[in-house]
């Protein structure tokens, strides 16, 4: 029998995105011109969030959650592209405070490129490349699961 929870996934349904402002309900909507790039972001993060498996390493090292216990962990990386997708460089920015948990983030990065067909527009004319931060955030307050977002605080 297939949980609602995998139904969801594989239709495509519920957000992935850590929107800890935004009550989650039947439907949220976005009206705004500001992100021309959602849909290439879109894609890495789909690409990436099949490489990433935090919940596997998380358990094999505390099944019972007596060692790290159960706050949330973010982990932020700095990620830089070149032109074709293909990935340069990756980089701990803000570690989640749980080594492992971190290398799970850049280990599932390096699996899930390239990212094809970025748009030129996210190509920095000095330096050639793409680059931009992305966050893991691994939930363990209610029940354990994860979100996988684009990372900007500006």
């Amino acid at each position: 029998m297939v949980s609602d929870e995998e139904m969801l996934r594989a239709l495509g349904g519920g957000a992935n995105d850590a929107l800890s402002e935004v009550e989650e309900g039947e439907e949220t909507l976005l009206n705004s011109r500001r992100w021309r790039y959602a849909s290439f972001f879109n894609r890495v993060k789909q690409q990436v969030a099949q490489n990433w498996h935090p919940d596997r390493v998380y358990r094999r090292r505390d099944p019972t959650g007596n060692v790290y216990g159960f706050k949330d962990r973010l982990t932020v990386l700095v990620v830089t592209l070149d032109p074709q997708g293909g990935l340069r460089e990756v980089k701990l920015e803000q570690p989640s405070g749980l080594a492992f948990l971190d290398d799970e983030a850049m280990t599932a990065f390096r699996l899930a490129q390239p990212f094809p067909n970025p748009p030129r527009g996210l190509v920095d004319d000095k330096s050639g490349r793409i680059s931009f931060r992305f966050g893991f955030l691994f939930e363990l307050t209610r029940q354990p699961s994860f979100r996988v977002f684009r990372y900007d605080d500006g």
